[in-house]
């Protein structure tokens, strides 16, 4: 590091004002806009910045808010990407505002003894790069605006006190490849020092016994090398996509697994003796009571990863061998909530457009858990999610915040159930509703009682296919004559994994592989499928990312009559078939042909 680059102790405010560093006069934003002033959190630091120094104008703004709500991404990042302003002279407003300075990095001159001295999961944790460290201190490299949160935790985790300088985003990110290698190594080497650290904390713990060290766990979850080890795998698993993680404790081991496109993975196990103290340090994150480990819990931990804010649901249930948590990856940067993002075929997204912009009647979107129902759902409420349509959703959890939406999450605990809360929509005077599931008769009558007084109702069924959700409502005990009068479409769908673009590989099918779609070779003509060879892009899994499969059956008169005579499933699907409708089986073999999926996902999924 050169002689002009040295840095001071009093770059930024000490630990004990760390909190006041942020505090912004509340005045400083009196003059924003009502168009985006109630749309985000004022107490942001760099948008009380912006809006303080007039930067932007009002219609700026309120154009990065509407980007920064679609896409999740940070409001500096929304600003940058739009090129309303320049993240070199981003840098020097926050820097001026933390009191500190910007640096160039990659020129930066950084000694090897204070790269080591920060673990690289702490550095892809945060996103933090240290730069220079003297006595009690270490100054970081940093591209946003730290929380005090996050200033706390990283002197917690180091044990030292913390100071910032600002480096553009890209070079941080870069050297923290540069210096910390593959993410992969960085677990094995974080679990061999994690063994020697807690021989510190105590002997080994155990779980579900009646000699359960419960002090001990508690301050096993508390320690430096579980919190570092946690978030570790937070971090991996949010990296590589996971929907879900798992940690599983049993008799003589410890499991952590993640879901990425509906297929779970095994992470390398961490000690069995990690499981108590790992457990009790998520219920602590998620606001739980890590005494009580007889009964499920459910919480919640919002975390800000890389950049991004991601939601994490939490569920825990007691086992043999102690607590399973579920962690359920709620990150809206990686879904866009827009129709055009589904990957329906071009006819039924035209039809899907069409009866969500209904005046009344009700759309059901079917299929089995983790389909995407409710990912379609949402899409669909935020292309009408306008300031002339008032929209209620019954949500059982809430999964995404939507601005413009009243949304309400069912608690039938306190009795307030789909039913009841439907009730109340009535009086609401809503325009839209959605009821997160129809589940039995007196929801069923509701959201049909909704829909002949004038409202559109979306809601969702678990059936098999389109078809099968009028045979469900039939069950339910509904009125035919009710159901057919109302219900405009359903929508069936399911998610089958895409080919990794990286190692797709292409081949002549034979007749054995035709017939398990239902073709023949005369309709394959010169066609090459594809499938994944496997790569380190998609952990040899040969696929990357997720698509879906639809088919849509719009209530039309022929239909109705159907309905109305009670005909089963079968002859239901027969005639919409004949007006047109493609099967599930039919829209995955149109993606099999035009090289999205493999024949083996439709084969599973249909």
């Amino acid at each position: 590091m050169t002689e002009d680059d040295n840095y001071s102790d009093d770059i930024i405010a000490p630990p004990e004002e760390a909190a006041q560093v942020f505090d912004l006069d509340e005045g400083s934003v009196e003059g924003a806009s009502d168009v985006y002033e109630e749309e985000v959190d004022i107490d942001d630091p760099l948008f009380q910045l912006v809006v303080e120094q007039e930067f932007l104008s009002d219609e700026q703004i309120a154009a990065v808010l509407a980007d920064q709500r679609e896409t999740g991404k940070t409001f500096k990042k929304v600003l940058v990407d739009l090129e309303m302003m320049v993240e070199d002279d981003l840098l020097e407003l926050i820097a001026g505002y933390l009191g500190t300075k910007v640096i160039n990095l990659p020129a930066t001159d950084i000694p090897p003894d204070v790269i080591h001295n920060l673990p690289a999961s702490v550095a892809r944790m945060y996103n933090v790069v240290p730069v220079e460290s003297s006595g009690n201190s270490t100054v970081l490299a940093v591209s946003e605006i730290v929380d005090p949160q996050v200033m706390d935790e990283l002197m917690f985790v180091l044990t030292r006190d913390v100071s910032f300088v600002l480096a553009r985003d890209e070079d941080v990110r870069n050297c923290i490849n540069q210096f910390y290698g593959d993410e992969s190594a960085v677990v094995n080497d974080m679990l061999s020092a994690l063994e020697t650290e807690m021989e510190d904390i105590g002997d080994t713990l155990t779980l579900g016994g009646a000699d359960e060290d419960e002090l001990g766990i508690e301050e096993a979850a508390g320690s430096t090398p579980v919190i570092r080890f946690t978030n570790l795998v937070l971090f991996n698993a949010i990296n590589a996509r996971a929907s879900d993680i798992h940690f599983e404790p049993f008799e003589k081991e410890f499991k952590v697994r993640y879901r990425v496109d509906g297929s779970l993975y095994e992470m390398a196990p961490p000690p069995r003796r990690l499981a108590a103290p790992m457990i009790s340090r998520l219920k602590v994150m998620s606001g739980l009571n890590i005494a009580e480990r007889r009964v499920p819990q459910d919480g919640r931990i919002q975390l800000t990863l890389g950049g991004r804010s991601v939601d994490l649901r939490v569920s825990t249930l007691p086992t043999q061998f102690g607590e399973s948590v579920v962690l359920r990856v709620l990150d809206r940067s990686v879904v866009q909530l827009e129709v055009d993002n589904l990957g329906m075929p071009d006819d039924i997204r035209d039809v899907f457009m069409v009866d969500i912009t209904k005046p009344n009647g009700i759309v059901i979107v079917t299929g089995p858990t983790g389909s995407g129902k409710t990912t379609t759902l949402y899409a669909g409420l935020n292309h009408i999610n306008t300031a002339e349509t008032k929209i209620l959703t019954a949500e059982q959890p809430i999964e995404y915040d939507i601005d413009g939406i009243v949304q309400v999450a069912i608690n039938p605990a306190v009795d307030n159930t789909f039913a009841n809360v439907l009730r109340a929509f009535l009086r609401q005077d809503p325009d839209v509703m959605m009821v997160g599931e129809i589940r039995d008769l007196e929801t069923a009558q509701i959201a049909i009682q909704a829909s002949l007084t004038g409202h559109l109702v979306f809601s969702t069924l678990h059936t098999n296919d389109a078809a099968g959700a009028v045979t469900r409502l039939i069950d339910m005990d509904v009125q035919p004559y009710l159901i057919a009068s109302t219900l405009e479409a359903v929508l069936g769908q399911r998610l089958v994994r895409t080919v990794c673009t990286e190692c797709k590989t292409l081949y002549k099918p034979d007749e054995a592989v035709l017939e398990t779609i239902d073709l023949k070779q005369e309709q394959v003509g010169d066609r090459e499928f594809a499938f994944g060879s496997g790569c380190t892009h998609c952990n040899d899994t040969g696929y990357h990312g997720r698509t879906g499969i639809y088919e849509y059956l719009s209530v039309t008169e022929p239909i109705r009559e159907l309905i109305n005579e009670r005909k089963p499933t079968l002859i239901i699907r027969e005639k919409a078939a004949e007006m047109g409708m493609r099967t599930l089986r039919e829209d995955g073999v149109r993606n099999v042909l035009d090289g999205y999926t493999t024949v083996e996902e439709i084969v599973k999924y249909t």
